[in-house]
């Protein structure tokens, strides 16, 4: 049999907000972590993993603390540190930041690190080692990197594959692809450091073929002939996302067949732990758009359960394996 494709659900466990308000540095309201533990309890039921990306203002509170103590503890449950740098402490003296502010990897390092260093100060304040990470809006760098394998983090989980976006700073992941990337050890004694990206691509097996085919669609000659729309709609290919909140997330049954043939040794789903609270996020607004983004999960996460050659494991868990099988 064939090496399993280990899977993992992850969440970017955090406030809510009005998205399109900016990026605000003022109090943060965390009433949707109180969801989490029935939302892992549907999780343990299709015997899943998942990581909870926590950051700073989660911690802060006193009642999101303690839920995410609480799930620390539970099996295939593994703690990973995510950061918001508009409203982690230090903060900026205005009201809200630009853009490009939102962007850990754009501040100045020591901006940049006092603000991990808080958000570290509070994992260990509530008795929590993380080993993985996720940057804010999927910032990541090299500084970063190096600070994480300090604080004993080597799975970094923030590259969003073939994308970039307008905002003034934004991460460049368009050349990466779903593979993982093995940072070697800076000396000995010291841990490799993965680069494991976000499961997004194509509902065809060449993904990288299909990406240069559909940016070419994208090109003003392209847009004036629709071609995105007509390959999109004749179902030749389309973007897709392991994501259960967004709408390309409706193509994951067809993008999971593509990679069960494709056979990356990792893949892993996303959400937001707002996205659980009606309002939370823009993308579920009403209970039933809730209740939509949870059948979508069921569905894919049942699929996985019954196929024998997918198996669930923690971010950690597959940087560790792949760490062990690599030569």
């Amino acid at each position: 049999m064939p090496e399993p494709i280990r899977y993992c659900v992850t969440v970017d466990t955090e406030e809510e907000w009005d998205w399109n308000s900016g990026y605000p540095t003022g109090p943060t309201r965390t009433s949707n972590i109180a969801l989490l533990p029935a939302f892992q309890d549907r999780m343990a039921d299709f015997g899943t993993a998942v990581v909870y990306f926590t950051n700073h203002a989660v911690l802060a509170d006193p009642a999101g603390r303690a839920v995410i103590q609480q799930l620390a503890a539970k099996p295939r449950v593994e703690i990973g540190l995510h950061i918001h740098p508009w409203n982690t402490p230090p903060l900026a003296p205005m009201e809200s930041v630009p853009a490009r502010d939102s962007f850990l990897h754009n501040l100045p390092w020591g901006e940049a690190k006092a603000k991990l260093d808080t958000t570290l100060a509070a994992f260990r304040d509530s008795g929590l080692q993380p080993t993985s990470f996720r940057g804010g809006r999927y910032s990541t760098s090299p500084q970063i990197q190096n600070y994480l394998r300090d604080a004993g983090v080597w799975v970094d989980c923030s590259v969003l594959p073939f994308n970039t976006w307008a905002d003034d700073g934004a991460p460049d992941y368009r050349q990466r692809g779903l593979e993982p990337v093995r940072h070697a050890p800076r000396s000995d004694g010291d841990n490799s450091l993965w680069e494991l990206p976000l499961t997004f691509g194509y509902t065809r097996i060449a993904q990288r073929f299909w990406d240069r085919a559909l940016k070419s669609a994208d090109s003003k000659l392209g847009r004036a002939a629709r071609l995105t729309g007509i390959l999109d709609r004749t179902g030749l290919v389309s973007k897709a996302w392991l994501n259960f909140e967004n709408p390309l997330g409706e193509r994951m049954l067809k993008f999971l067949a593509v990679l069960r043939r494709l056979r990356p040794p990792f893949v892993s789903f996303t959400l937001h732990s707002s996205s659980l609270l009606p309002g939370g996020s823009p993308y579920n607004c009403t209970d039933a758009e809730v209740a939509k983004m949870l059948e979508r999960a069921e569905t894919s996460l049942k699929m996985l359960r019954d196929w024998p050659d997918f198996q669930p494991a923690t971010m950690t868990e597959i940087a560790t394996h792949l760490e062990t099988t690599h030569r």
